[in-house]
């Protein structure tokens, strides 16, 4: 599968899964580096004169200070003159200064902000100051000085750029002649028509040695969870409704524990009366009651229309845990999705109400995630499970439609070539049980805020890894009913 275009979050979420995967960091960013001396030596020998003039890279404080390092020493190693410009006596990660002391201990000259060299100027620039971790900040303190120093150069001298030029969607911003980015091209690079962006300039992809399985659903995904607010009342972790229910009660409440589970604030449960009866209510989920006795039905809508869409209304919709499949249900099914496309709230489509989706296609403007396993998965969209990408891809919506094909291995698909798996986990975890426990992750981290594919990624990921812990304790005898407290146990070691 060819790479797709990276959210810039991604690039954290990549590098920490290839933490996990026991791939060194260091190893990394001399790869890196060798990519960045490669561009920067092809760009300097077609400038003509001031040979003896110095290729000065510019270091910020961390991992792309890093890659700056490693270049460095691959650029002197090609037969140029290197000066560092460094904007910090150490670098934060072990990783980056190992690639420093390395440069010490060959003689590169060093200078550290401000006590640089005044006197000379350079034949070419490389800008490792600030790497995607700040994509669209205004850069401060002493890169932001360096920037302001070095200014002048910039108009007269080529710039060849670490993974995305310094202050990149910022209005202080080093535009470069030459980017060289790593794995995959970065949302932001191109312009609306498709054409690379001005201060990006000559776009260079550079391969990463780390497995394929560094792109699939791993501990890395924890870091697009949003971040608690000390100030936050209740509430502001997201309301969700959960509605299923009614030839089965359990499945329902197993969602709105893996939801609760997850951090979001406020689950609510509607299930027909007869279904909502038969619960023993756990104190942290709130049932909300619906006209019909026994099975969802059109009777039901216009009330839990009112209750998505009055006050605060909900973030996210979970549909279908045990709901049956019923015709008067699968109407009712089509009409909520509707109403939920229409007012922009991501849904999570679950097992019986995978019935309602449209035939081999998706609901115009819905956004979200849908669940099945690989019969449900054949019965809506066909023998060919690709055939639902061309429907997942909405312009500026790079990651707001999802298909988890679950399994002993689930399949993510996403809009734009976005695809992985999810590995991992036990097989007792195929136990009932466990897919309306994904469904209720997905739509809880929705409703805090999280878009479908980064939600759907952690989603599988936390499971399996919570799926492992419970186990431990449980053994053969694991039921779904286990697994929920170790969602949060795993979420709170990730994050």
């Amino acid at each position: 599968m060819d790479p797709w275009t990276m959210h810039i979050a991604e690039v954290g979420v990549f590098d920490a899964n290839a933490a996990a995967l026991d791939v060194q960091t260091v190893d990394l960013m001399e790869a890196a580096g060798q990519a960045l001396a490669s561009e920067t030596a092809r760009i300097a020998e077609l400038l003509e004169g001031a040979e003896h003039r110095e290729i000065w890279i510019l270091c910020g404080p961390g991992n792309n200070g890093g890659d700056g390092f490693a270049a460095s020493i691959a650029i002197k190693e090609m037969g140029h003159s290197v000066r560092i410009i460094a904007t910090h006596v150490v670098q934060k990660g072990e990783a980056a200064e190992y690639h420093r002391s390395r440069c010490r201990d060959l003689g590169i000259k060093i200078d550290v902000w401000p006590m640089v060299f005044e006197e000379s100027k350079p034949r070419l620039i490389v800008d490792s100051l600030l790497g995607s971790g700040t994509y669209g900040g205004k850069p401060r303190g002493d890169v932001a000085a360096v920037m302001q120093w070095i200014n002048p150069h910039l108009d007269v001298v080529p710039v060849v750029a670490c993974d995305i030029p310094t202050g990149f969607g910022s209005d202080l911003m080093i535009s470069a002649t030459s980017t060289v980015t790593f794995h995959s091209e970065k949302m932001g690079m191109r312009s609306h028509d498709g054409s690379i962006h001005p201060a990006i300039g000559r776009l260079c992809v550079a391969p990463l040695p780390w497995p394929k399985e560094v792109i699939d659903c791993g501990p890395g995904d924890a870091l697009r969870y949003p971040p608690l607010n000390p100030d936050a009342r209740k509430g502001d972790r997201g309301r969700l409704l959960v509605i299923g229910g009614g030839p089965y009660h359990g499945a329902p409440i197993l969602s709105g524990d893996a939801a609760a589970r997850c951090g979001c604030d406020l689950v609510h449960i509607a299930m027909p009366k007869d279904a909502r009866n038969r619960v023993d209510w756990p104190p942290h989920l709130i049932p909300e009651s619906i006209p019909d006795e026994v099975t969802l039905t059109m009777a039901s809508v216009e009330h839990l229309i009112g209750r998505i869409l009055s006050g605060r209304g909900v973030q996210s919709i979970v549909i279908g845990p045990g709901l049956g499949r019923g015709e008067e249900t699968v109407r009712a099914v089509v009409r909520l999705l509707y109403i939920a496309a229409e007012g922009g709230i991501p849904v999570v489509v679950d097992a019986d109400a995978i019935a309602a989706m449209p035939n081999g296609s998706w609901p115009e403007k819905l956004r979200g995630i849908v669940t099945p396993h690989s019969r449900e998965a054949e019965e809506w969209i066909g023998p060919e499970i690709a055939a639902i990408r061309p429907h997942l891809n909405v312009k500026n919506d790079p990651e707001g439609r999802v298909v988890i094909v679950t399994g002993s291995v689930d399949r993510l698909l996403g809009p734009f070539g976005r695809g992985c798996l999810a590995t991992g986990g036990h097989p007792r975890m195929a136990t009932g049980g466990t897919g309306d426990l994904l469904a209720g992750l997905c739509g809880g981290l929705l409703a805090q805020g999280m878009e479908p594919w980064p939600a759907a990624r952690l989603a599988c990921a936390l499971l399996r890894e919570a799926g492992m812990e419970a186990v431990v304790s449980k053994g053969p005898g694991l039921v779904a009913g286990d697994v929920p407290v170790h969602i949060a146990e795993t979420l709170a070691k990730w994050i």
